[in-house]
C-alpha cells in the first residue's frame, strides 16, 4: 500500500509534464495555423484578378514587346512559383540549422517587401518590375515548409495526419478568404490587392515572432547539411519527388486555368471567379476536417493517397465536358480529391522518413510542388494559346501518371516506405 501511496506524485508530475506538453504543442500548432490561413489568404488575393486583366489585354502590363497576352499571363503565373522553387529548397533546410520561428518571421516580413513593390508596379503599370516583385515574393513564400516541419515536429504530441491536414485545411481557408478579398478590393484599384497582401504578410510576421515559443528557434537534432535539392541524389527520395511533380503539374494546370477556362466558357468577372473559388476551398475545408479522420480510420495512408489522386483526376477529366453551372459538381469532387492526397501523403512521406530533417524534407515538398507550378503555367500557357480544355485535359492525364507511379513504388516494388534494410 505504501508503495502505491509513493508512486503517486510520480504518476501525477508525469500526467501534469504530459498535459503540459498537448497545452504547449496545441498553442503552438493554432498560432502555425493562424499564421498558415493569414499569409496564404494574402498569396491567393491577386489569383481572381490576373486572367481578366490579361484577357482583357488593354493595361501596359498586358502589352510588354506585344508579346500574346497568353503567354505574358504564363510568365506572370509562372514567375512566382519560380521565386519560391528557389527560396523553399533552402528555406526548410536552414530552419533546421537555425530554428523555425526566427526564420519563419523573417521570411514573412520579406513578402510584406515583396507584395509592397508589386502594388507599386502595378500603379506604375511597369511588366518588368511587376515580374520581379512577383519572384522577389516568391523567394520568402518558401516558407510554408516551416509551417509543415513545425508539425512534423509536434509529433506524437499531435498526430501527424492530423497536423497536416489542418495546415492543409488553413491553407484552404486562405486560398477562399484572399481570392473572395481580391475580386472585390480590384474595385479600388490593382494595388490596392497587393497592399493588403503586403499588410497581411506584416501582420502574420509579428504573430510569429512574438507569439511563438523561443524554442522553436532550436536546432533539429536531425539537421543536415546542404539544400533540398541534395535530397534528389537518393534513388528512392527522387523517385517520389518524380511523382509529386507529376502530380502537382497536373493540380497547377487546373489551378492556374480555370479562372481562365470561366472566363471564356462562361464569361465570368473576378468576383464570379471569386465565388466560384470559394467554393472550391469550402470543399477542400469541409473534406479534410471532417472527411480524412473518417478515412484515416478506414484505410492506411498510401490508399487514402491513392484514392485522393484519382478522385481529383476523374473529376478533372471531366470539367471541360460540363457546359453549364453543373461543373460545380467536378469542382466539388476535386476539392475533395486535394484534400484527401494533401492529408495523407505529406504524412506518408514524413513516416516513411522520420529519422530525417523535416524542415529539408518538407522545403522538398514545397520546391516541387512549385516546380510543378512553373511547369503548368509554361506549358499551360501555351496550350490554352489553342484551347484552354487541353490544358485541363493534360492536367487530368498528368495526375493519373502520378498515380501510377505511386502504385507502383508502394504496392509493386515496394519502394516506400524507405527502410534501413534496402538502405
Amino acid at each position: 500500500m505504501s508503495q502505491f501511496q509513493d508512486s503517486q506524485p510520480c504518476l501525477q508530475a508525469i500526467n501534469s509534464d504530459s498535459k503540459n506538453e498537448k497545452r504547449s504543442g496545441n498553442k503552438i500548432l493554432s498560432i502555425t495555423l493562424l499564421v498558415t490561413l493569414i499569409s496564404v489568404a494574402g498569396i491567393a488575393l491577386p489569383y481572381p484578378i490576373l486572367a481578366p486583366l490579361f484577357a482583357e489585354g488593354t493595361s501596359p502590363l498586358t502589352q510588354f514587346l506585344n508579346l500574346p497576352s497568353e503567354l505574358l499571363l504564363g510568365i506572370v503565373l509562372g514567375i512566382y512559383p519560380l521565386g519560391i522553387i528557389i527560396g523553399s529548397s533552402v528555406i526548410g533546410a536552414i530552419s533546421d540549422n537555425y530554428g523555425r520561428r526566427k526564420l519563419l518571421s523573417l521570411t514573412l516580413l520579406g513578402s510584406a517587401v515583396g507584395y509592397s513593390l508589386t502594388a507599386i508596379a502595378a500603379v506604375s503599370e511597369n511588366f518588368l518590375l511587376f515580374c520581379i516583385s512577383r519572384l522577389l515574393t516568391g523567394l520568402c513564400e518558401g516558407n510554408i515548409s516551416i509551417a509543415r516541419a513545425i508539425a512534423a515536429d509536434l509529433h506524437p504530441i499531435i498526430d501527424k495526419t492530423r497536423s497536416f491536414s489542418l495546415i492543409s485545411s488553413m491553407g484552404y481557408g486562405g486560398y477562399l478568404l484572399g481570392p473572395l478579398a481580391g475580386g472585390y478590393l480590384i474595385m479600388a484599384g490593382i494595388d490596392m490587392v497587393f497592399w493588403v497582401a503586403a499588410l497581411a504578410c506584416l501582420i502574420c510576421a509579428l504573430i510569429s515572432h512574438f507569439l511563438l515559443p523561443k524554442s522553436l528557434d532550436k536546432r533539429d537534432t536531425n539537421a543536415e547539411t546542404g539544400s533540398s535539392l541534395s535530397l534528389l541524389s537518393q534513388p528512392d527520395l527522387r523517385r517520389f519527388f518524380l511523382l509529386y511533380l507529376f502530380l502537382t503539374m497536373g493540380v497547377n494546370l487546373y489551378y492556374e486555368y480555370y479562372p481562365l477556362y470561366l472566363v471564356r466558357e462562361f464569361g465570368y468577372l473576378a468576383v464570379d471567379i471569386s465565388w466560384a473559388t470559394v467554393f472550391l476551398t469550402t470543399c477542400m475545408i469541409l473534406t479534410s476536417i471532417f472527411i480524412n479522420p473518417i478515412i484515416q480510420r478506414k484505410l492506411d495512408h498510401p490508399h487514402a493517397g491513392l484514392l485522393g489522386i484519382v478522385i481529383f483526376g476523374s473529376a478533372l477529366a471531366a470539367l471541360p465536358f460540363f457546359i453549364d453551372q453543373t461543373y460545380l459538381i467536378t469542382f466539388a469532387l476535386m476539392g475533395a480529391g486535394i484534400a484527401i492526397y494533401n492529408g495523407f501523403l505529406p504524412s506518408y512521406l514524413s513516416h516513411s522518413y522520420e529519422n530525417r530533417a523535416q524542415g529539408k524534407l518538407m522545403g522538398m515538398l514545397v520546391t516541387i510542388f512549385c516546380l510543378g507550378n512553373l511547369l503548368a503555367a509554361l506549358i499551360g500557357g501555351v496550350v490554352s494559346m489553342f484551347d484552354v480544355k487541353w490544358a485541363l485535359l493534360l492536367g487530368s492525364s498528368i495526375t493519373f501518371t502520378a498515380g501510377i507511379i505511386f502504385y507502383h513504388g508502394h504496392f509493386k516494388a515496394k519502394i516506400w516506405p524507405f527502410t534501413e534494410k534496402q538502405a
